[in-house]
């Protein structure tokens, strides 16, 4: 995703990440960044940029993982899933955002609080700068330009493959609608960074597998549950993670659904990141049933070319995974859908759409 940060404005390209609320880009002085092909921010050549102090309540927004300075400026640390992590100032800048069709003007806002980040490192393109932090808690974007976009925010993800980028819209721009919108409840849970979602069951074509865990709700407390006798909010929806993943239990029954219905012969994938695996025919023709996700008030059909990957040459994985931790819906799933998220109403909404061509 597109942003500009500073003024005069310079254009940085960041991961729109659902999963996390900073947004941070690496900035200059290095102490230690990550390779990027984009020149690096600099906060010298802006007239917009100042460090948050110590005191201030956007210091302690940012949570334990805050220090001070010897000049009482705020320093921020943040690290994700995978192990990679941020660390750097923490300030306030004049954010940009460009119209999705580069035709209509651009919109600016002041006094955005970001991350200046000075040591960087994990497993970031160097194509990319930082994250745009696109979270439910006070420091995201989302949270912090709510008055100005009225909770309202959508995306649509291109296939990996696809020439043309995703986009993304905030307020009026973002409302998702149509014959064909899916809609499910966002269900209001701790963190507040995560949108939560309620998932139901899931097809491997004609076989339904219904979603009993009720894991989280015996351990945390959390009660609440469906019609269908599921746990409310039992899974995140997150832009910033690749793969889907499970509870293990659930898991092993979509995989034995799957292994039933597909001819081919297993194989292990190199790494051992993925639990199934098939060895490509020499004529690339392997076919996997349809996968159907049942959330909480509709259907969301898994992108066809999404389910399984190449992920080494000649092997094809299962890119739903099994978990012991948190259930995530993640971005390989969501793409060419329009995915609108309206906090004010609670609820997220898919549109099937062909992302590379929708404005």
């Amino acid at each position: 995703m597109k942003i500009s940060i500073g003024t005069p404005p310079v254009e940085q390209l960041g991961i729109a990440d659902t999963g996390s609320d900073l947004t941070w880009t690496q900035c200059k002085p290095c102490t230690q960044c990550y390779n990027q092909t984009s020149p690096l921010f600099d906060p010298a050549e802006t007239t917009t940029y100042r460090q948050v102090s110590c005191e201030s309540p956007q210091c302690s927004a940012v949570g334990s993982s805050s220090t001070c300075s010897s000049s009482n400026g705020c320093q921020y640390q943040v690290s994700y899933g995978d192990r990679s992590y941020s660390i750097g100032d923490l300030a306030v800048e004049t954010l940009t955002f460009g119209s999705s069709d580069n035709v209509g003007e651009s919109v600016s806002f002041k006094k955005v609080v970001f991350g200046c980040g000075h040591q960087n490192d994990g497993t970031f393109s160097q194509t990319g700068s930082g994250i745009i932090g696109l979270g439910g808690g006070s420091v995201s974007i989302i949270s912090q330009l709510e008055k100005s976009i009225g909770g309202k925010f959508s995306y649509c993800l291109t296939f990996l493959d696809s020439n043309s980028s995703s986009k993304i819209s905030f307020g009026q721009n973002a409302v998702v609608s149509g014959p064909n919108v899916v809609s499910t409840p966002l269900v209001k849970k701790d963190p507040d960074t995560f949108y939560y979602l309620t998932l139901e069951g899931v097809s491997v074509g004609d076989e339904r597998l219904e979603y009993n865990n009720k894991k989280a709700s015996d351990d945390y407390g959390y009660g609440g549950s469906t019609s269908s006798g599921v746990e409310e909010g039992n899974i995140i929806i997150d832009s910033g993670t690749t793969l889907t993943f499970l509870p293990s239990e659930f898991y092993e029954g979509l995989e034995a659904s799957l292994v039933k219905a597909i001819k081919g012969k297993r194989a292990k994938d190199s790494q051992g990141m993925f639990n199934l695996c098939y060895e490509l025919p020499s004529g690339g023709g392997f076919s996997s049933p349809a996968i159907v996700a049942h959330f909480d008030g509709g259907d969301v059909v898994l992108p066809e070319g999404s389910t399984f990957v190449e992920v080494e040459k000649g092997l094809v994985c299962l890119t739903l995974v099994p978990s012991q931790d948190l259930a995530i819906f993640g971005n390989l799933h969501q793409m060419n859908h329009r995915i609108g998220y309206d906090l004010v109403n609670k609820v997220v909404k898919f549109l099937p759409t062909d992302c590379s061509t929708a404005e």
